[in-house]
């Protein structure tokens, strides 16, 4: 068996007014693709002959540029094109990147894929649940899974399940036909937590379902409200385990009017406060650690990172109770440079913030350089640094700036900044609902209402391009 191998991982954001450009992807190609990859040894176990493609994976962030899409695109069109004798093709890609004057780049990209291998060759995805997965995608792949964990620790079994699934179908000479159900609704992503009703009961469903005989894997798709775009939408997809697809089919609108059926059901996991009532809650709370969401400038969400909001709310406080504040992470990439004449332990005066709008408004702060350090990349390449981090002592309060966006989301992040996590009782981070290693250690968790590019409130967002119906959104 040959089976290529890759991932082209990007979840777009079209209400950050910026582009994604390749810079902002960690690139590799060759053996390092299949060392970064989960299903390789899958595909190793079974003496399968593995032709790396590439491995591009970005923060989320705004809309890909067409450039940067087209140069990713054909790091993987080439190697197809060079490789005519190939049985499979292994792709892990998020499903919500949307390009620059193409659409879906997961769409495109399966297209041009078919044009150069045909029918035959098996394609198997692995793909995040909030993917916004345009109709037809389906039928250009033979599996597809999303992950099952909100927030995501179960990228290692996805792949796993859908290499296995595509060796099955090599083996047997068998295509499987994924079916696909768009539900006219769009889950409230920071509302759809897995371990917390209702998104748990519907993923233990997909958990039943798999037992069937007639079905291999089922994945509900949550969506990604942050994207104006036709592909805005809660899906669902049911690969079956043979080529005949009833019982699938019949098992995917199951499965979609059960999502619809709890419609108005989801709600916050986190204390959600508006931003001017996150520093008191948070300083008189008698509990630590608290841990705030920025949820507006969520850059795991693909906001734009330069919000100055929280910062000022707690720079304005005179009384902190004994408590440490640490506010992370300010993209501002002059503010970094100019810290670059300063060391360690200098008195500095320095002017924080983007000043792009009023929520990046400029702050003259005078304290102390604290830290420099690294800043560590997202997901699948928290081993990489991606950026510099700075972190200016002010009082009680210590706040990170950084020269590209990020977002500290394990504690290995806070530990490349210089900065120990368990120091602090009170800690800001540019997220939405709480990473993993967070969630586990906070006493509590507030989602700060923010404004910006992932503002909560997705009923008051304007959208153009989204197809009617779709609960609980409209067309502005």
């Amino acid at each position: 068996m040959k089976v290529a191998i890759g991932m082209l991982y990007h979840e777009a954001n079209s209400f950050n007014p910026f582009l994604t450009e390749r810079q902002n992807f960690v690139f590799v190609e060759g053996q390092s693709v299949l060392e970064r990859m989960y299903a390789t040894e899958v595909f190793q176990k079974e003496s399968v002959e593995l032709i790396p493609l590439c491995y591009a994976v970005s923060m989320p962030n705004a809309i890909v540029s067409k450039e940067t899409y087209e140069y990713f695109a054909e790091r993987i069109l080439k190697p197809l094109r060079e490789h005519n004798d190939l049985d499979g093709i292994f792709l892990h890609l998020h499903g919500a990147m949307e390009v620059e004057g193409i659409g879906s780049g997961e769409l495109d990209l399966l297209r041009r894929i078919r044009e150069v291998v045909g029918e035959d060759v098996v394609i198997g995805l692995a793909m995040d649940p909030h993917a916004n997965n345009y109709p037809g995608l389906t039928e250009l792949v033979n599996v597809v899974r999303a992950y099952r964990t909100i927030p995501h620790v179960d990228q290692e079994q996805t792949e796993n399940i859908v290499a296995k699934h595509m060796i099955r179908c090599i083996k047997n000479n068998i295509r499987t036909s994924p079916q696909f159900v768009r539900i006219p609704y769009a889950i409230h992503a920071e509302k759809a937590l897995s371990d917390v009703w209702p998104l748990k009961e519907i993923f233990e469903t997909l958990e039943k379902l798999e037992q069937e005989d007639e079905i291999s894997v089922a994945s509900v798709f949550v969506g990604m409200q942050w994207c104006d775009c036709p592909g805005l939408a809660s899906t669902v997809v049911v690969t079956p385990s043979t080529k005949n697809a009833e019982r699938a089919k019949k098992a995917a609108q199951e499965l979609a009017d059960l999502v619809y059926g709890f419609r108005d059901s989801f709600e916050f996991s986190q204390l959600p406060l508006k931003p001017h009532e996150v520093a008191e809650y948070a300083l008189t709370y008698e509990g630590s650690p608290v841990y705030i969401s920025d949820s507006g400038d969520n850059t795991t969400g693909g906001a734009v990172g330069d919000h100055t909001i929280l910062l000022r709310e707690f720079l304005k406080c005179r009384e902190f109770y004994g408590k440490k504040v640490l506010v992370t992470n300010i993209w501002d990439a002059n503010a970094v440079k100019l810290c670059e004449k300063w060391q360690e332990g200098d008195r500095v005066v320095l002017d924080v913030g983007s000043d792009r709008d009023e929520d990046s408004a400029k702050v003259r702060v005078e304290g102390v350089l604290k830290k420099k350090g690294l800043l560590r990349g997202y997901m699948g390449c928290s081993e990489d640094a991606v950026g510099t981090t700075v972190t200016i002592s002010v009082g009680s309060v210590d706040f990170v700036i950084t020269d590209v966006p990020g977002s500290f989301i394990s504690f290995s992040h806070f530990k490349d900044a210089g900065l120990d996590a368990h120091d602090y009782q009170v800690i800001v981070v540019k997220q939405g609902y709480l990473f993993a290693e967070l969630s586990k250690v906070a006493k509590l968790a507030i989602l700060a209402l923010t404004p910006g590019a992932t503002h909560q409130i997705i009923e008051n967002l304007h959208y153009e391009r989204i197809i009617q119906p779709l609960y609980p959104l409209s067309n502005k």
